[in-house]
């Protein structure tokens, strides 16, 4: 009579896979999209791509001070971008002069060709001439609270008047509260341009 054999013992099962790859997945992604934030400067606004040679709002850069797509303006020690931007950022600045502060032109500037400020990548919207910078010392680059409540809530009233082409730094992740920019299309500011002109 055959003796009966033990079946082989079954090799130990499988641990239950855990939740800690797609979580970690999940936590990569996020750093991405912060990291990504902080590239572009902390800025909510501008398009999702922005084309080689251009500006984080996708306006194109102007590597040379001589271009003549670029104005001399008052308000500031250099130029920003003719026509519609010139219009749109003249009007901020008159505004922002008689009902935020005065603005010192010899601390206030346009265009520059040059990244964003600590990042070694992604051109600064002062590279297109659609950017200014007012009184710099007095409201440096990652401090917040330099204006009053009363001059915030005039500046506001200057932002929803040009809506929804510009941008105040004071909004940005990393303050930059000196800072305005155009965020529009050019279609968007021609629009906002023509109005602030009464055409």
């Amino acid at each position: 009579m055959a003796t009966a054999t033990k079946p082989a013992p079954r090799p130990p099962a499988a641990p239950a896979r855990r939740l800690g790859y797609p979580l970690a997945l999940a936590a990569l992604a996020v750093v991405v999209v912060l990291a990504w934030g902080v590239f572009r400067g902390g800025t909510d606004e501008g398009p999702d791509e922005v084309p080689d040679g251009a500006t984080q709002n996708g306006w194109e850069g102007i590597t040379d001070s001589d271009d003549p797509r670029l104005v001399s303006f008052p308000w500031v020690t250099g130029q920003v971008l003719d026509g519609d931007v010139a219009v749109v950022l003249g009007h901020v600045a008159e505004r922002f002069n008689a009902e935020v502060e005065p603005i010192d032109v010899a601390s206030s500037w346009g265009w520059a060709y040059r990244p964003v400020r600590g990042h070694d990548e992604g051109l600064s919207n002062h590279a297109s001439g659609t950017a200014v910078d007012f009184n710099a010392p007095l409201h440096p680059l990652g401090s917040s609270g330099t204006f009053t409540d009363d001059q915030v809530a005039r500046l506001r009233a200057i932002l929803d008047e040009v809506a929804p082409v510009l941008a105040w730094g004071g909004d940005f992740d990393r303050p930059d509260e000196m800072h305005l920019e155009i965020v529009g299309t050019p279609d968007e500011v021609a629009e906002v341009a023509a109005r602030l002109s009464g055409a």
